[in-house]
């Protein structure tokens, strides 16, 4: 037996439908999911004769779009989480899905990071500091970071849209 580039197919029988759809409330453009969401509130529901919730715009895939290839995700064009309208759902890859929300400013980059250390300014006089010739083992103990964390300002591999 060959293997699939499909995930295992979920069979939707028309009462899982019914129920699906009785959980959306549909406006103009995006198709609102109504009950139980998930963490960042994406929506979700528990499977037919399972022990499993699925996100609810998976499901809104499968149902009104077919199956999903293996390894890819279902992205959101209205970027609304709690949306199920298959309109505005689209495949991608890990790194499509990273790609279209850095592109839309979605990214928790910088100090919208909750694990950020630094904020802009540290990061400006982080860098007055490699102009100045102080060492990046220096700067990594005055602002309590890593030397590692300053050679990657430094070399714009974070924090590049600071000047």
């Amino acid at each position: 037996m060959g293997s699939s580039n499909l995930e295992e197919p979920i069979l939707f029988d028309a009462d899982f439908v019914r129920r699906f759809e009785g959980k959306i409330e549909k406006t103009e453009g995006c198709w609102i999911w109504a009950a139980s969401t998930a963490g960042k509130g994406y929506g979700q529901m528990k499977l037919p004769r399972q022990r499993k919730q699925e996100y609810a715009h998976r499901l809104a895939y499968q149902i009104y779009r077919g199956a999903i290839p293996a390894g890819l995700f279902v992205c959101h064009a209205c970027d609304n989480p709690k949306c199920v309208n298959p309109d505005h759902l689209f495949l991608g890859t890990c790194k499509q899905n990273l790609q279209d929300m850095k592109s839309k400013g979605r990214s928790t980059h910088g100090t919208r990071s909750r694990q950020a250390v630094l904020n802009e300014d540290s990061v400006r006089k982080i860098r007055a500091c490699l102009v100045l010739g102080m060492t990046q083992i220096q700067i990594a103990a005055a602002f309590n970071v890593s030397q590692i964390t300053v050679s990657r300002i430094n070399t714009r591999q974070r924090w590049a849209r600071i000047a």
